[in-house]
């Protein structure tokens, strides 16, 4: 996708010029993606950017709460790099792996899983991306720790 998210957002009515202005802002003095820094200032809700995020790049929304997620399925995505693409693998069938991704137009995150993996990779965003601390991500940081 060539245009930038925040240009984006603006274009379809979900945020104010001033708005984006005031979370690059914060961006730039505290780091944090774009949309975490827009749900943080109460300038868009975390399930409305979700939604929009899900729309814009066509992937399903899922929230990783109502999930069982397969220990298998964890072992499959080192840690490291789940951190370093803030994603989850999700599930697997077959030769697909779904993952949830923070960033679901990070074309390099999806070339590295399906090298590192060898399955095929589908995208989806989870409702609690804006969130540092989701119980998936706990759930999946204790589960690596064990093994």
């Amino acid at each position: 996708m060539a245009a930038k998210l925040g240009q984006i957002l603006i274009a379809a009515g979900v945020i104010a010029e001033e708005q984006l202005r005031e979370a690059l802002v914060l961006q730039k003095k505290s780091g944090g993606r774009l949309g975490t820094n827009l749900v943080k200032l109460g300038h868009v809700t975390e399930d409305k950017l979700v939604t929009f995020l899900s729309k814009q790049y066509g992937v399903s929304a899922i929230n990783l709460a109502d999930y069982k997620i397969d220990t298998a399925v964890l072992k499959l995505v080192p840690a490291e790099m789940a951190k370093k693409y803030m994603m989850m693998p999700v599930a697997r069938v077959g030769a697909t792996l779904t993952v949830a991704m923070a960033d679901p137009s990070n074309v390099f995150a999806v070339d590295d899983i399906k090298f590192m993996t060898g399955y095929n990779v589908e995208i989806v965003i989870n409702r609690g991306c804006c969130r540092r601390d989701t119980a998936g991500k706990r759930l999946y940081y204790r589960r690596r720790r064990k093994y």
